[in-house]
């Protein structure tokens, strides 16, 4: 799970500059009728991951499938070109970008690098990086202090953000993955667990312990997630950033992510 913590303002101000920019080569390019064709022309090469459910996986005898997979294909569709989705592991999707050996990977935290080193499109969804506790649990969360003493199941090489990973009044219980840290939870061997709501509530599912844990009200963070494209494919990050605001405009975008928050 990429690093969830909060943006720097250094970021975000880069993050408004670049976003100017494409709104501007976008509008242009939705006035020309740029995305209403299919021109004849070699797929656009999409990278993503092949194992983070529920939002980007590999579903045997079906391939990609997810709420980041639905999102993006539903934008290349409005954008108009042909594609090819292709799933492998996050390191290597990341290499492939840096190396240009993609069009687009999707799924990206923001970061002042990020920003510096490829086009930004987005945001597409946001991520919300949430607490877990048993369904019996009274705990409340509103700041960090109010685990004061607790236990937290965490997932080994996950970042939740500074300021919860450099605290010291509460206790981090790392798992190899969120599934374990679930299980923990409704054993009662930790007080919470933390993670990204949607994904900690389809592996609950998976688990068939939905109905033994419940979410807490406020978020650890919430984050927003972009599609990355290398630098030198401006005019694909034009049709791609035109069919997002059309799509974010008409509610399409929105309507496919409350599906997926309703059933999975």
């Amino acid at each position: 799970m990429p690093d969830a913590g909060p943006e720097p303002s250094a970021v975000a101000g880069r993050r408004r500059l670049q976003r100017r920019d494409l709104l501007i080569a976008a509008a242009g390019f939705a006035l020309a009728g740029g995305g209403q064709t299919r021109a004849v022309t070699a797929p656009w090469i999409v990278f993503c991951t092949d194992d983070f459910p529920p939002y980007c996986w590999n579903m045997p005898g079906k391939g990609p499938a997810g709420l980041d997979v639905e999102l993006v294909s539903a934008m290349l569709e409005r954008a108009g070109p042909p594609y090819d989705i292709q799933q492998m592991a996050w390191s290597r999707a990341m290499v492939g970008l840096e190396q240009g050996r993609c069009d687009i990977l999707f799924g990206l935290v923001p970061s002042e690098q990020r920003f510096r080193d490829f086009l930004m499109v987005g945001p597409f969804r946001d991520g919300e990086i949430a607490f877990a506790v048993r369904a019996d649990n009274p705990i409340t969360f509103q700041t960090l202090d109010d685990l004061a003493g607790l236990t937290v199941g965490t997932t080994l090489r996950n970042h939740y953000g500074a300021a919860f990973d450099n605290a010291t009044h509460f206790t981090r219980d790392p798992a190899r993955t969120d599934q374990l840290s679930l299980l923990k939870l409704v054993a009662g061997r930790v007080d919470l667990v933390v993670g990204d709501r949607l994904a900690l509530a389809w592996k609950a599912k998976q688990e068939g312990i939905s109905d033994k844990i419940r979410f807490l009200a406020t978020p650890l963070s919430v984050s927003p997630h972009y599609i990355a494209l290398p630098r030198d494919r401006g005019e694909k990050a034009q049709r791609l950033e035109a069919a997002r605001q059309s799509m974010v405009a008409d509610g399409s975008l929105d309507a496919i992510i409350q599906r997926w928050r309703l059933t999975g």
